[in-house]
């Protein structure tokens, strides 16, 4: 206020000029908040102002001398505790998201801001406002948090990182990723009592809650592994630090544990939605998997950045080739064991010679990254489209192809690939379908409800890399198939002592007991396929009978000229038996 407006206003009109100040900076304050409070140095609210009543239940004026924590709901003390501690002097609060205590005891979610004056040390100065349905840092429920910890799940932290990154993207901002492994997490926690373990994990995830992208973006990722997104100007050594103090604090002899942390640029390219956040959990995968014996944090974050960049381009390259067909099918085929005769071909993916990447390799990527199911189906579009070509050649081949156990509960690819073959119908019946990585199946109800689809309209179902073991068994009581196939591994194994050679022959007992038909992998010679029907094992695929071979595709190796039939090759050369 200038001089002159005193002397032409006098005392009281620089009051009212002041009111009217006030009134303009508190208007302005509410144009983005419900609720303003200010606390002083021993966290109680020293003023509060909008809407609490009809929010919190109660008028400004009763919460005045309140403790600050009784206004915040008690699942989220804790958090907010870390969130002051945070604070110096100076700094602003970025938009978090917690519950208050409603009425009658409900959780109110809010977004909350704040600043810590410089000039008043302890005095913090905190906005609220009520949060939508719609609210970008809404987060999913309990159900996808730690109940432990509070913090998210692996699949829940990937999903809300990977959302988070795209919009700091927009924005022009860079924010980093953090991983924390603590050492022998789960030794240290069955030395406490009950009560302190809880306090432990309580307080562990309220501290990366508290330093993690609008308080909401940290997660446990698996036992004694954690992640959190923060900004790029965040020094870590304090989360390490705070973090420690946490153990030691905890541990009676006053040591605690070891705490390692990495951190990487949160770069998940030009990627779409569902994309991105399948590239940043595939990443936090690897971290989980990582942490063996020789485990070094330091290495590890070289490797994670540069996993994230290669990820991320895989996944596109893997796009890219499914979407515009750019893979070959290559054939190997499938025969008796006991005369020769040809069963049916396996369909394989090949991809061009300038991808480093083996089929394998690639395939394995697009299973752990959730995209297989658009490959599959375009894989089966191909094979379905060259039997219509035969047919009008006059060519008769029944030809398998590979469904990922990853694509088996996804409701919208079941849908396609029975509209591919309904619109398919001359050369369906030609089709078989292998069922792969059958380990990743974690709903083997679903799955079956698949397989006995498939099996109603007539295709013959085959598991992939069966073996040994109770897992196996299991997979054959709950899953109804035509046939198995037996692991290239196992099969070695069998024929390397009695043994195991006794342990193939009771499976494939069981499996003739079922009606179910056996296939054995990696069959390269003749001792191994003698071994095979010494064991009942009904047929053969490997180099014995035939390396795959191109018959349709895009690279220059591909052709469609008819596939040699291995029956004929065989029998001429008088390599089977004449008899069963």
């Amino acid at each position: 206020m200038a001089v002159t407006d005193l002397q032409q206003g006098g005392v009281s009109g620089y009051v009212e000029s002041l009111r009217r100040d006030r009134d303009r900076f508190v208007a302005l304050a509410f144009c983005a908040s419900d609720i303003l409070v200010e606390i002083n140095a021993g966290q109680e609210i020293s003023f509060a102002a909008g809407a609490t009543q009809s929010l919190v239940g109660q008028d400004p004026e009763a919460l005045t001398g309140m403790s600050f924590m009784e206004f915040v709901h008690p699942d989220n003390q804790l958090l907010v505790k870390e969130l002051l501690a945070n604070m110096s002097p100076g700094t602003w609060l970025d938009p978090v998201q917690i519950f208050l205590s409603g009425m009658s005891g409900s959780m109110l979610s809010v977004t909350m801001t704040g600043y810590h004056l410089p000039d008043m040390p302890g005095h913090h100065y905190f906005a609220f406002r009520l949060n939508n349905s719609t609210s970008s840092l809404d987060v999913s429920g309990n159900a996808e948090r730690d109940v432990d910890t509070g913090l998210l799940k692996k699949e829940a932290f990937a999903e809300l990182a990977s959302r988070q990154i795209q919009e700091a993207n927009s924005r022009g901002e860079q924010l980093k990723l953090t991983m924390i492994h603590t050492e022998d997490l789960d030794e240290f926690r069955d030395g406490l009592d009950h009560e302190s373990s809880e306090n432990l994990m309580r307080s562990m995830g309220a501290c990366l809650q508290a330093s993690s992208t609008a308080g909401q973006t940290a997660g446990q990722l698996d036992n004694g592994a954690f992640g959190l997104l923060h900004d790029d100007d965040f020094d870590v050594s304090k989360i390490t630090g705070r973090i420690e103090e946490i153990f030691q604090t905890a541990d009676p002899q006053g040591v605690g544990i070891p705490v390692k942390t990495g951190t990487v640029d949160a770069d998940i390219g030009d990627l779409s939605d569902a994309d991105s956040v399948r590239v940043m959990l595939y990443t936090v995968n690897r971290f989980c998997d990582g942490r063996g014996e020789e485990f070094d944090m330091s290495s590890l974050s070289r490797n994670l950045e540069d996993l994230t960049r290669e990820n991320s381009v895989t996944l596109s390259r893997f796009r890219d080739i499914t979407d515009n067909g750019k893979f070959d099918v290559a054939f190997q085929p499938i025969v008796s064991l006991f005369d020769g005769a040809l069963h049916h071909y396996e369909a394989l993916a090949r991809f061009d010679g300038k991808i480093e990447d083996s089929p394998y390799k690639l395939i394995t990527f697009a299973e752990n990254t959730g995209i297989i199911a658009d490959f599959d189906l375009a894989m089966c579009a191909r094979v379905l489209s060259w039997l219509q070509e035969c047919k009008k050649r006059g060519d008769d081949y029944s030809v398998a192809i590979n469904v990922s156990g990853e694509s088996l509960a996804n409701t919208a690819f079941i849908a396609a690939l029975h509209d591919q073959l309904e619109r398919a119908k001359s050369v369906r019946q030609k089709l078989l379908f292998e069922i792969t990585e059958s380990a990743n199946i974690e709903d083997l109800g679903a799955a079956n409800r698949f397989i006995q689809g498939l099996r109603k309209v007539g295709h013959k179902v085959c598991l992939d890399d069966f073996g040994a073991g109770a897992a196996a068994l299991r997979y054959l009581h709950a899953l109804e198939v035509d046939i198995v196939k037996i692991d290239g591994q196992y099969v070695r194994s069998a024929g390397r002592n009695d043994r195991n050679r006794a342990f193939l022959k009771a499976v494939t007992g069981l499996c003739h007991d079922l009606g179910i038909a056996t296939i054995a992998e990696m069959v390269e010679d003749e001792s191994c396929a003698d071994m095979l029907r010494a064991c009942n094992v009904r047929f053969g695929q490997g180099y014995l009978f035939g390396k795959s071979s191109f018959a349709i595709g895009n690279s220059s190796e591909a052709s469609d000229a008819t596939i040699v039939t291995v029956q004929q090759q065989w029998r001429l050369q008088g390599r089977f038996p004449s008899t069963h």
